[in-house]
């Protein structure tokens, strides 16, 4: 029985940032806001309670209590708070403040003294963006490949191993050379180490690593490993392995539980442009450091951002108002018509398509409508053609997402990479529309498999609807805001659907317990990691118990997987994928385990005030994606110039 309140009137409070980021960004300032409670009213409550089947509502009133609020404007003299570590005033136009963080820890930091890369639970509040650097970095929205501590890697001839070289120069910040034997030392503490972080990942493919001298680093494999430089050594959105001090590292009993932080050690010890001075609950703060190894080698200029403000996740109207009021340059995302709401008011406010829609950038997370596909009828290819063609896209992008996100065909993004594999299939995908709304076709398919409409419309056959409930998030901008919109367009088109978003979401998707789920797909330079997801080896027997993860989608064809693995078998850019590719979404797109929905469009708004608006990544301008969580974040602040 759904039900629908309302509360009349709405009061939305909005939390203010603290004058102590104030202080620590802009010096002495006057200029914070409190919000006061002045009276309570009784307001009321209309509970409206609809029975669908029997299309009838009720409401039912009643009066409470709610503490009625105003904000005042109050003129507060904020003067900096020093902090560790040399504490020094910084112009506003040299401090970037960012807010969000990937949506991770709301309202406050937990990690507050952790700085080792290899332990679970770090935020992305600048250790990796700032403090650590890449061998490698690789540009998801053009496809460019940037060596950065590395300069080459060189595979052997039956992919057995590889040859990485360092570059020459590069230090760590207390002044130790960055080597070969400091990434030899950190693979293989994280190959043996089962308590570490990336353990298993490095684990699965790395026999041992070498240092043959400072500056050459061998890496023996397991077995044939043509993508291990992709899976691990590149720096790229939330993947690749940090690197670690030998000379520290090496003396901890215990690397798993070693927190690297000692600010009287000068602990941590990054190679970044960037030092740690701050860390508390509320925010984390690097400053530029001026003896960068880039610079002094003349492989990079420092950066003009001279200051690095990281604040936890927030609610969108609180990000929202700080960005009105110029407190914050960056935020972790925001709805489309929020961003037009914040536009309105404070028009120095960018974003990857200048304002235009889409507005953000594409990020390499399409979504779909995913089924358990063990489960009757959705073991049934023509039924979830049928659940297909009774989505129209548009009105999920339009209803759902304010017009924020395009239409995906296949489970995987636009990226110049990646045009070559939608350029594969286009002949397929005429006979397969992926995007194609069409009840008509819709309800031929369900008559084909013998179901008739009932007194209210929906599909039945044998006294059975086809009902359908739908899980995801409780709350993620690319998958959320679809949930409703989809379910609508299943019940107009005959399919007894429903959606919840409840805590457990993903359990039940493990578990085999949701019907469906909104979940996207992670893909940058081939399709293969998402194919992989469909392999026979993750099924269960039946349509319940617990499943590796990618598996979710619990199909199995084994004519699919010997295409899958041949690609496997193939570096990520090697011509050689595109055959088995092909022959693979040549069985992928009749059975369509996985329904198509929308793009994963970031509204990431970025502040022009202090911040030259060309300097920002644009449509035009993609030297990186604007994702500052990501490890790619550095380029962003290496990039920007202030206004002056």
């Amino acid at each position: 029985m759904p039900k629908i309140k309302r509360i009349v009137p709405m009061l939305v409070l909005v939390a203010m940032l603290s004058s102590l980021t104030f202080a620590l960004a802009c010096g002495s300032e006057t200029i914070v806001r409190e919000t006061v409670v002045v009276e309570k009213e009784v307001v009321k409550e209309v509970e409206v309670i609809k029975e669908v089947e029997v299309e009838k509502e009720v409401e039912v009133v009643k009066e409470v209590e709610v503490e009625k609020v105003v904000e005042k404007e109050v003129a507060v003299e904020v003067t900096p708070t020093p902090v560790p570590l040399g504490y020094q005033d910084v112009p506003r136009n040299r401090t970037l403040i960012m807010a969000g963080l990937g949506g991770e820890h709301p309202g406050a930091f937990t990690d507050i003294e952790n700085f080792n890369a290899h332990t679970g639970g770090l935020s992305r509040s600048g250790l990796y963006q700032a403090g650590s650097e890449g061998l490698f970095y690789f540009n998801m929205l053009t496809g460019e490949l940037i060596p950065w501590m590395a300069t080459d890697y060189t595979y052997d001839d039956d992919y057995g191993g590889v040859t990485v070289n360092i570059r020459d120069g590069v230090e760590w910040s207390d002044g130790t050379p960055f080597t070969a034997h400091d990434v030899a030392f950190t693979l293989n503490m994280a190959n043996t180490n089962d308590k570490t972080d990336r353990h298993g990942a490095v684990a699965q493919w790395t026999k041992e690593a070498s240092a043959i001298d400072d500056l050459t680093v061998y890496i023996e494999f397991l077995g044939p490993s043509p993508r291990y430089v992709w899976d691990l050594l590149i720096f790229r959105a939330d993947i690749g392995v940090p690197w670690i001090p030998k000379h520290i590292f090496e003396d901890q009993e215990d690397v798993s539980t070693f927190t690297h932080y000692d600010p009287a050690k000068g602990w941590p010890v990054v190679t970044g442009p960037y030092r740690l001075v701050h860390t508390d609950v509320e925010k984390k703060i690097w400053d530029r450091r001026e003896d960068w190894w880039g610079a002094k080698i003349g492989f990079h200029d420092l950066p003009q951002v001279e200051r690095l403000i990281f604040l936890p996740g927030m609610n969108e109207i609180t990000m929202a108002q700080l960005l009105i009021t110029n407190e914050i340059d960056m935020a972790f995302s925001l709805t489309v018509p929020n961003y037009k709401a914040v536009v309105a008011q404070n028009p120095n406010m960018t974003s990857h398509y200048y304002g235009e829609a889409p507005f953000g950038y594409e990020d390499w997370w399409p979504v779909g409508l995913g089924l358990n596909t063990k489960r009757p009828p959705f073991d049934n290819k023509n039924v979830r053609w049928a659940i297909s063609y009774s989505i129209n896209r548009e009105e999920v992008i339009e209803f759902g997402f304010g017009g924020g996100q395009i239409v995906q065909q296949l489970p995987w993004p636009y990226y110049a990479p990646m045009q070559k594999y939608h350029d594969e299939v286009a002949d397929l995908l005429e006979t397969y529309d992926t995007s194609e709304y069409s009840p008509e076709k819709s309800a031929a398919l369900m008559e084909g498999e013998g179901y008739t409409r009932d007194g209210d419309g929906f599909w039945v056959k044998d006294g059975e609807r086809v009902k359908i409930h739908i899980v995801t998030f409780p709350q993620h901008p690319s998958t959320t805001p679809a949930a409703p919109v989809v379910t609508q367009n299943l019940r107009r088109n005959g399919f007894d659907a429903s959606f919840s978003t409840p805590t457990d979401f993903i359990d039940q998707i493990f578990q085999g317990h949701a019907d469906g789920f909104i979940w996207g797909h992670g893909s940058m330079v081939d399709p293969e990691p998402v194919l992989k997801g469909y392999r026979c080896e993750l099924v269960t027997e039946g349509d319940t118990g617990f499943i590796a993860y990618p598996g979710f989608y619990r199909w199995c064809n084994e004519e699919f997987d010997s295409y899958v693995e041949q690609m496997t078998a193939l570096p990520e850019d090697s011509p050689g994928v595109l055959e088995p590719y092909r022959k693979a979404m040549e069985i992928w797109l009749p059975e369509l385990p996985d329904i198509p929905l929308t793009s994963t469009i970031i509204t990431l708004p970025m502040n022009t005030t202090y911040w030259e608006e060309d300097s920002w990544p644009h449509d035009d301008n993609q030297y990186i994606h604007e994702g500052f969580w990501h490890r790619t974040g550095l380029h962003i602040f290496l990039n920007l110039e202030p206004v002056e």
